[in-house]
């Protein structure tokens, strides 16, 4: 003797099980892709900063200036000492230096 409960059969989901399922599946790779992108976005701006910043330092210890721009101003404190700001595209190095 089998029992049904409420014309459910005891196999399978319904319809609406199922498209629930659909949805939260969907919202989750929606959010994944769009992680994504950004991951990609990001890491194309941080690889670009760290290739200025290796060759604004190469070109600072060859003492090449070219396309680089060098700011020097006295420290008010310490008459002795310049600060010098070097910059290239969106990356600086700042050193100090004695006069």
């Amino acid at each position: 003797m089998t029992i049904l409960m409420c014309g459910r059969s005891e196999k399978g989901f319904t319809l609406i099980e199922v498209l629930i399922a659909l949805i939260i599946i969907a919202t989750a790779f929606t959010a994944l892709l769009d992680l994504l992108g950004q991951s990609r976005r990001n890491f194309s701006a941080s690889r670009q900063t760290f290739e200025d910043m290796i060759l604004l330092d190469r070109k600072i210890k060859l003492g090449d200036h070219e396309g680089i721009v060098v700011k020097r101003t006295p420290v008010p404190d310490f008459p002795a000492i310049k600060e010098a700001l070097y910059s290239y595209g969106d990356v600086f190095f700042v050193r100090y230096e004695q006069r």
